[in-house]
């Protein structure tokens, strides 16, 4: 559960100099363990990410100080030890995320979604795509299946300000237990450049996920189409150390 931890320290430090001056100093290692009850260890690899977003600076011999985000509209999606949505990650960090949802329909699976959440191809299935912003611009593109007998009220629910994953946890009781991802580039088509106002042809990031319950059996499948200059996506290995 370290990682669950650090990322929690990381984005309420995130929050926290937020309402620091530029130039404003962050209290000591010590000070700040003690604060948030974690290992010195725990506290650097929160400090480091966002030494590496621009939002902290290290001066050796001096201490670490709020300096100008590198980048003012470049969010990071962090795939790290726990099973979060892009909704909650950038809510997390004191962002204001909103979902335009621009498909929300009941269809039929099909062959390829059917052997990727496991379930025959004639299943009906609810597909939920949305337009994401940050803070009031364009971010990306998602698209999300689930079996529609199983969650039936996500075809109605407004999802304009709420996560899905967060959603399906509070309503249906489910547990996220995995999140199975791969990342490649898409060349986006004439409607998503317009959605995402990007010439057509530009590539894109693409994430595919798998978000899987405890013993095995895959609930959520989705895509997010991500602008490159706005957008990046993290993995965060952990070695299990004995």
């Amino acid at each position: 559960m370290a990682g669950h931890k650090y990322a929690r320290v990381r984005d309420h430090l995130l929050r926290r100099i937020r309402d620091l001056p530029v130039g404003g100093q962050l209290p000591a290692e010590s000070v700040l363990c003690a604060e948030y009850e974690v290992s010195r260890i725990t506290l650097r690899r929160a400090v480091d990410e966002l030494v590496q977003d621009g939002h902290l600076v290290r001066e050796h011999g001096r201490g670490t100080f709020v300096t100008h985000p590198r980048y003012h509209l470049k969010h990071r999606e962090r795939f790290v030890n726990e099973v979060t949505g892009f909704y909650t990650q950038l809510a997390r960090q004191g962002h204001t995320v909103t979902s335009e949802v621009l498909t929300q329909e009941s269809t039929r699976a099909g062959t390829r979604l059917a052997a990727l959440l496991d379930i025959s191809p004639a299943t009906p299935v609810v597909r939920l795509e949305r337009l994401r912003r940050v803070n009031g611009v364009v971010h990306h593109l998602a698209e999300s299946y689930v079996e529609e007998e199983r969650f039936p009220d996500v075809l109605t629910t407004d999802f304009t300000a709420i996560s899905l994953y967060a959603y399906l946890r509070a309503h249906h009781d489910l547990l996220l237990a995995r999140n199975e991802i791969v990342v490649g580039l898409h060349l986006c088509d004439g409607r998503e450049a317009g959605l995402l106002d990007v010439a057509e042809g530009t590539a894109l990031l693409l994430a595919t996920s798998r978000v899987f319950e405890p013993g095995g059996k895959p609930v959520i499948h989705g895509t997010s189409k991500f602008v490159p200059e706005t957008a990046e996506l993290s993995f965060d290995i952990v070695a299990d150390v004995e």
